[in-house]
């Protein structure tokens, strides 16, 4: 019932997710220290969480995932994918997942999805995360630019637009406002994650801004 794109950049990693359902930012996207996972189609909350703290443990998130998925008696329903903080990437679709269904592994991300419109959402999505990141657009930027290309190119087959949307990054330097925002019941709500982010956005580096005013009022 989603789709969802998982990346790294090396230094940050995060995931961004559309469905046709609410919430879908408590539910599917996991972050860990050392990646980013989205567990979707019959959803596994504890598979998620679980895994990503395998691999805070130091798992690898192929490692990680498929010691999960190997001991699911659901996993033929599972689509679970992600990217670990070193480019390595992992997809698994069960076979009984609702068509179209499947994933892409790319240079340090992977996209997947399942009851979509075709293929080409995931393939949209993959083309725009390519060129924001070749344009050298920060994680957050690549992430909203596929999952708006991914809805642009029909997205969830059931309806003309997503539900909800989430994104969510991990920045050992910045704990930002915009690096979790969370759309969760909205007409057309990937138009709206982008707009919550750029708000987020502008309210973190007023913050910024505020407080380097305070450290030079305190240490001239």
């Amino acid at each position: 019932m989603t789709y969802s794109i998982c990346a790294t950049d090396g230094t940050r990693h995060g995931v961004v997710i559309a469905t046709k359902a609410p919430t879908v930012g408590s539910l599917a996207p996991n972050l860990s220290y050392h990646g980013a996972l989205s567990s979707q189609a019959t959803v596994s909350i504890p598979l998620g969480r679980r895994a990503a703290r395998l691999m805070d443990e130091g798992a690898d998130v192929a490692a990680a995932v498929r010691t999960l998925i190997d001991r699911d008696e659901h996993a033929d329903e599972r689509q679970v994918h992600g990217v670990d903080v070193h480019g390595t990437t992992f997809h698994h679709s069960g076979e009984n997942c609702v068509d179209w269904f499947g994933g892409i592994e790319g240079d340090g991300y992977t996209v997947a999805g399942n009851m979509l419109d075709g293929e080409h959402v995931i393939e949209a999505a993959a083309e725009a995360y390519e060129a924001a990141a070749d344009a050298g657009e920060p994680l957050s930027e690549r992430l909203l630019a596929a999952v708006t290309a991914g809805e642009d190119a029909g997205g969830d087959k059931r309806a003309e637009n997503a539900q909800s949307a989430a994104l969510r990054v991990y920045d050992p330097d910045e704990p930002r406002l915009e690096h979790d925002v969370r759309v969760d019941d909205h007409e057309d709500p990937v138009p709206e994650l982008r707009r919550v982010y750029e708000v987020a956005k502008e309210q973190g580096e007023e913050w910024d801004d505020g407080f380097r005013k305070m450290d030079l009022q305190r240490h001239p």
